[in-house]
């Protein structure tokens, strides 16, 4: 296999960009964070689902409506049915909002921090 030789002068910079990269903390923290993505069973199958967001949003349009027609036709089994619905449709969003709060807690010091932003030596 032909490999490519860099020159002294190319090392030379080569390694001066490596540390600066370094001395940049945000980039490190940021770097150290990345999570490596791999294509497993369980993400094929977790991308044939529907996203949690569309799920939230089509159960509450399906809500507004059976309330809508609730009020044009009189009828109290709608608005039943449109409870049912919007307590589902509350439900997802319950689990959607937990997401994405997850990845943020707070320590002792009081201070919001990501998961992924504190020190090896904390728990």
């Amino acid at each position: 296999m032909d490999e490519i030789r860099l020159s002294a002068r190319e090392r030379r910079v080569l390694a001066e960009m490596e540390e600066s990269l370094r001395g940049d903390a945000a980039l490190v923290r940021h770097m150290r964070a990345r999570r490596v993505v791999r294509f497993t069973p369980s993400l094929t199958r977790r991308a044939r689902r529907p996203s949690l967001k569309i799920i939230v949003m089509v159960f509450a349009v399906i809500t507004f409506t059976l309330i809508a027609c609730g009020f044009a036709f009189a009828a109290p089994a709608l608005f039943w049915v449109s409870s049912v619905t919007w307590l589902i449709a509350l439900a997802a969003l319950t689990r959607l909002t937990f997401r994405r709060i997850r990845p943020w807690t707070l320590p002792k010091g009081g201070e919001w921090v990501r998961l992924s932003d504190r020190g090896p030596g904390s728990a």
